[in-house]
């Protein structure tokens, strides 16, 4: 017996002399913050061994093995990363990320259920697809989120469309609950238009009418989320600069970002620049695509108590000379201001999860003029538009029974006030003539909401309801003629609507790879500043000047969604999901006869005035796969279809520049639904990680499916491939660059409007190099 344990001896320690000692060192950093991880588990995956990071991220390993050295670094909020290691040989200084777990990212940043535990689908945009973008704006880089496409009608504002639904039926927020009303008639300035995209940390989108804490919610939320600086434990100032440029709508941005902190106070403060020239086609016709735009920002935090933070931010956001080809004016300058308050306690008791609080105040002054339509030399009209939301938010998350319940209020006030001005050029003479836009406009909206979310071992399920009273006024409607004559007046402005939405879900793990997930919910709006108080303004897809109603009755959209989801480490991940949508006392516009109205601009074909029409339906779905984590190579793909339709649509018959009559369709398509379209992405890492090139390809069907009540038409199908590539030189500097639209394709898509008075569509850029340069300090 002593023999054999001496042997065993001899054996093992053999085995340590014997061995190539290889040193590893480095430091573990977050790969979308570039901030130090501290406690990674780091584990020799032969003999089980290993160590963890310090609070600065850093770690030392001696191992000695005559084979390749396998280690796994592990936490639990991260990816797990796996590197091999040859013997004998030293690692010194490396600098590894981890990248953050989606699931993870969603619940932190709203504070609700885990993505992979919801009932519905939802989408998530993250930090390194924001940075690698050569983009400037939010809109565009949600074209490639399954079943999210835009509205293009100029250099930038593309205005966002998930799964058919646009405008007001999406709530835009940032941050959890901000909420910006643009100014434009038009809408070249959605709520997207007004947040710097490389402010954003992530997005959130919540497909259909089921998350009801985020305020109305009629058929999704997009959440843009920036970030808050953290607290340390020892004082700490770090530097983050931006550096992109471009070829083709050829220009530069760049932003500065220092942040310091210790235990309990933390800044950030923030300025950006960007300046953009116009773009070439991939026919190569010059499209006005400059603009000019500037971002200062401030934020401060204070750590009152333990588990209690509040921070203060404020926002300046000045733009110049935005081109919009396809509408009728340009934007001259706007001027937007974002103030807003957050408080979040931590676990208070045994009962109280957390309790937070919002308030904001979103500002925006924004001036447009048409001086560069060709008409310009006969009429120049500018108009100037304020508009404000003010609002604020209240919830708190109890354990209740064996599950949590969050319950709140939130509150919004929006003003919105504007008029036009007209000189004309040919007859300096006569006065200048002043038109109402909006005539002091106020919308406010009170909800209360409760959301119940219990979890078991093979079901989870959710259930969710909101009340909002919601009441508006205006001025009187009025547009007068030339002779200072009233040609419309309306002075009942007044309604007062109690809004009631509910949803309920359950998500089935079936097993610990398969589980089906079932929502059915009710999500009612009011009518938009727009559909209630714009005064005949072409506005719409179509060419006829667009009158508000404010009698307009809610819209409510009611809607069921199926899915599966497959979670495998080593096949990967797929999601499948489906919908359909019965909306009731769907907002639209209908023709007013011109004896009662007459248009008043030229070359439309009449006015219509927004009215409910009984019921429409929509349906689609999505299906979604990528690769593990665990695989230097990665693959993903998503592919969406969407559909509506209109049983019983009006479809009015024109003849030389005028409605001459009006006929009936069934099953009428409704109007600016994207195509069906497909994604794939691939990109393999080399170096440990430092390099990693990509290659992407988008594909989107050819839209036959038309609205003949809209006088919609078809578009052609399209293909395009992207470059890209990261390269992490070190903990310091990360470089993007790549190739967008590499074959230098002339496409536009289906939702793109069409050149203002021709019927020439606004086709996307062409080919285009880019370069963006981040460094983190």
């Amino acid at each position: 017996m002593k023999k054999l344990c001496f042997l065993i001896f001899i054996v093992l320690l053999g085995q340590n002399i014997l061995g190539q000692e290889t040193v590893i060192s480095g430091k573990v950093l977050a790969g979308d913050s570039r901030r130090p991880v501290p406690d990674v588990q780091i584990i020799d995956n032969d003999s089980g061994t290993g160590t963890t990071t310090g609070s600065d991220g850093r770690f030392f390993l001696k191992i000695k093995s005559d084979k390749n050295i396998v280690l796994t670094f592990s936490h639990i909020s991260y990816h797990p990363l796996k590197i091999t290691y040859k013997p004998g040989k030293n690692y010194k200084g490396q600098t590894l990320f981890l990248e953050p777990k989606t699931e993870v990212l969603q619940e932190l940043e709203i504070m609700g259920v885990p993505v992979k535990e919801r009932s519905y689908r939802t989408e998530h945009v993250g930090i390194k697809k924001i940075e690698r973008s050569n983009l400037n704006d939010i809109g565009n880089l949600l074209r490639t989120v399954p079943n999210v496409s835009g509205i293009r009608k100029g250099a930038v504002g593309i205005d966002p469309v998930v799964r058919g639904f646009k405008f007001s039926q999406l709530n835009v927020q940032l941050n959890g609950g901000t909420r910006i009303e643009g100014g434009c008639p038009n809408r070249m300035d959605p709520a997207t238009a007004h947040v710097d995209m490389n402010d954003l940390k992530n997005i959130t989108i919540l497909k259909g009418p089921f998350a009801l804490k985020y305020g109305v919610n009629f058929a999704g939320v997009i959440d843009l989320t920036t970030y808050n600086p953290e607290f340390y434990d020892k004082y700490k100032t770090h530097v983050r600069t931006f550096l992109g440029g471009q070829t083709n709508q050829e220009g530069f941005k760049t932003k500065v970002a220092v942040q310091g902190a210790n235990k309990i106070f933390t800044y950030q403060f923030s300025g950006s620049w960007k300046k953009f020239g116009d773009y070439e086609d991939g026919n190569g016709k010059l499209v006005p695509s400059s603009f000019e735009h500037q971002q200062y920002s401030g934020n401060i935090g204070f750590r009152i108590a333990q588990n209690h933070t509040i921070y203060a931010t404020a926002k300046y956001s000045p733009g110049t000379n935005v081109d919009f080809p396809a509408l009728p004016m340009d934007e001259r300058k706007d001027d937007t201001k974002i103030y807003s308050l957050n408080y979040l306690s931590g676990t208070l008791g045994k009962s109280v999860n957390f309790i937070r609080f919002k308030a904001y105040f979103s500002d925006v002054h924004h001036t447009m003029d048409n001086k560069n339509r060709p008409f310009s030399d006969t009429v120049v009209a500018i108009s100037t538009i304020h508009a404000t939301s003010a609002g604020g938010k209240f919830g708190i998350n109890l354990n209740v029974g064996k599950g949590q319940m969050e319950v709140g209020a939130d509150y919004e006030n929006t003003r919105k006030d504007g008029t036009r001005e007209k000189y004309l050029i040919m007859q300096p003479l006569l006065p200048n003539k002043e038109e109402d836009l909006w005539n002091n406009a106020l919308i406010g909206n009170t909800g209360v909401f409760a959301e119940y979310h219990r979890k078991s071992e093979k079901i989870d399920w959710v259930a969710a309801m909101r009340l909002d009273y919601n009441s508006a006024t205006s001025n009187p409607l009025i547009r007068k003629n030339m002779a200072d004559k009233p040609v419309y007046q309306n002075d009942s402005t007044e309604s007062h609507y109690l809004n009631f939405s509910i949803s309920g879900g359950i998500t089935w793990h079936i097993n610990k790879q398969n589980e089906l997930f079932f929502s059915l919910g009710r999500g009612t709006r009011s009518p938009d500043m727009t559909e209630r108080f714009i005064i005949l303004l072409p506005i719409g897809y179509d060419p006829y000047d667009y009158l508000g109603n404010p009698q307009l009755k809610p819209e409510t959209n009611n809607e069921v969604d199926l899915g599966y989801r497959f979670n495998n480490r080593k096949a990967g991940s797929i999601e499948l999901s489906g919908f359909f949508s019965y909306v009731t006392d769907y907002i639209t516009g209908e023709l007013v006869p011109p004896s009662e109205i007459k248009p008043q601009t030229a070359g439309v074909l009449g006015v219509k005035k927004f009215e409910n029409v009984p019921e429409v339906f929509m349906s689609g779905f999505e299906l979604t796969y990528q690769t593990p984590a665990r695989y230097l190579w990665h693959v993903n793909f998503n592919a969406a279809y969407t559909m509506g339709w209109n049983p019983e649509a009006t479809v009015y018959i024109v003849e030389n520049g005028q409605v001459v009559d009006e006929t009936t369709v069934k099953n009428d398509p409704l109007p600016e639904i994207p195509p069906f379209e497909i994604n794939i992405g691939f990109n393999y890492k080399f170096f440990r990680q430092k390099f990693v090139p990509s290659v992407s390809l988008r594909m989107a069907a050819a839209q036959n499916r038309i609205s003949q009540a809209y006088n919609e038409k078809t578009t052609p199908g399209f293909a395009i491939v992207n470059l890209d590539l990261r390269y992490n030189f070190n903990s310091i500097l990360t470089v993007y660059a790549g190739i967008k639209n590499l074959f230098n394709t002339a496409y536009y898509e289906h939702l793109n409007r069409n050149i203002i008075g021709t019927s020439y569509p606004l086709y996307e850029p062409g080919r285009i190099f880019y370069a963006n340069l981040i460094f983190h300090l």
